[in-house]
C-alpha cells in the first residue's frame, strides 16, 4: 500500500512539473517564432530586390556644377519604393562622399528621374544625377554605390 501511495504522489508531482515546464516554454517559443517570421520576411524582401548599375557618365560642362549621371536598372521582382530612402556613395580620388537626396542645405546632393515607366518596377531604369560642386570632378578613378531602402546595393567603377 505504501508503494501505491508513493507512486501516485510521484505521478502527480511529475504531471505538475510537466505542466509548469510547458507553461514556461510555450510563451518563449511564441516570442521567438514571431522574431523568426519577421527576419524571414525581411530576408525574402532582400532576395526579391536587385539592382544593377548599367552606365555612369560625368558632365563637367555646365560651369555652375559638376554632374555624374548613373543609370540603374531594377532587375529584381520587387518594386523599389521609396527611391528617396536610398543612399548614394561616391568614392573620389580624394575621399568618399555620401550624398543626400534632394537639394537642401548641402551643396552636393542627388535626384532621379524614372526613364521608362512611372514606378521603379522590374526592368525599369532610373537615371540618378549626382550634383557636385563645380570643378570637384577631376581626372582619376571613381566608384559609385547605390543602396536602396533594404540595403541591397550595386557599385560601379569608372574613370574620368
Amino acid at each position: 500500500m505504501d508503494k501505491a501511495i508513493t507512486s501516485a504522489l510521484l505521478i502527480i508531482a511529475s504531471v505538475i512539473a510537466a505542466m509548469a515546464l510547458i507553461n514556461a516554454v510555450i510563451p518563449a517559443i511564441s516570442k521567438s517564432s514571431g522574431a523568426l517570421v519577421t527576419a524571414n520576411s525581411a530576408a525574402a524582401d532582400r532576395i526579391r530586390t536587385d539592382i544593377e548599375i548599367v552606365h555612369v557618365a560625368s558632365d563637367t560642362s555646365s560651369g555652375t556644377e559638376d554632374q555624374i549621371i548613373v543609370w540603374v536598372k531594377n532587375i529584381g521582382v520587387n518594386k523599389i519604393a521609396p527611391i528617396e530612402a536610398g543612399d548614394v556613395f561616391l568614392t573620389t580620388p580624394s575621399g568618399v562622399k555620401r550624398l543626400s537626396h534632394g537639394a537642401g542645405p548641402a551643396p552636393e546632393y542627388w535626384d532621379y528621374t524614372i526613364e521608362n515607366g512611372t514606378e521603379w518596377t522590374q526592368t525599369v531604369t532610373v537615371k540618378i544625377t549626382l550634383h557636385l560642386t563645380d570643378a570637384s570632378v577631376t581626372s582619376g578613378g571613381y566608384n559609385v554605390i547605390v543602396n536602396v531602402y533594404n540595403s541591397v546595393n550595386a557599385s560601379k567603377d569608372f574613370s574620368v
